[in-house]
């Protein structure tokens, strides 16, 4: 990785996550990229097929609660998307794309950096940072256009 594009993810990552959570997510995401180059999934739109009542669906409806339930009252966004629940929501891929937009849309959770994680995007515009209804408009955009339906 060159010095430009570490100091692009270092500044786009610090605005949701610490280090520490940062290299807590790395292993999640080599194993989703080794799971997308397996052909698990060849695509988010893909995935977003499966997503619907099943397995993955209600697994990630536990995890959720879960995450609602046990990080209501953390105080830090490093308190929250270091839980295991929330690690494990980051853990299901792109399945869980569609199920995490459909709680943007309901403005239920603060679930930035999951998306960020499984996306490996971030679609916020710099000027929304810190307005969490624009962060969430702007991903519910990003979802539109990668034709992801929730």
């Amino acid at each position: 990785m060159n010095g430009a594009n570490t100091m692009q993810e270092r500044s786009s990552y610090d605005m949701y996550v610490s280090l520490e959570a940062k290299q807590l997510a790395q292993p999640i995401q080599k194993l989703l990229t080794i799971g997308l180059d397996m052909g698990l999934s060849t695509s988010m739109t893909e995935a977003q097929s499966s997503a619907g009542p099943s397995a993955e669906s209600l697994k990630y409806r536990r995890l959720a609660k879960v995450v609602r339930e046990e990080c209501a009252h953390l105080s830090t966004i490093r308190e929250i998307v270091t839980h295991p629940a929330y690690l494990q929501i980051i853990g299901m891929g792109p399945v869980a794309l569609p199920l995490l937009l459909r709680e943007l849309e309901e403005g239920t959770g603060h679930w930035f950096p999951a998306l960020r994680a499984i996306a490996q995007e971030d679609p916020v515009l710099p000027s929304h940072r810190g307005i969490l209804e624009e962060m969430s408009r702007d991903w519910l955009d990003w979802g539109r256009r990668k034709g992801l339906r929730w």
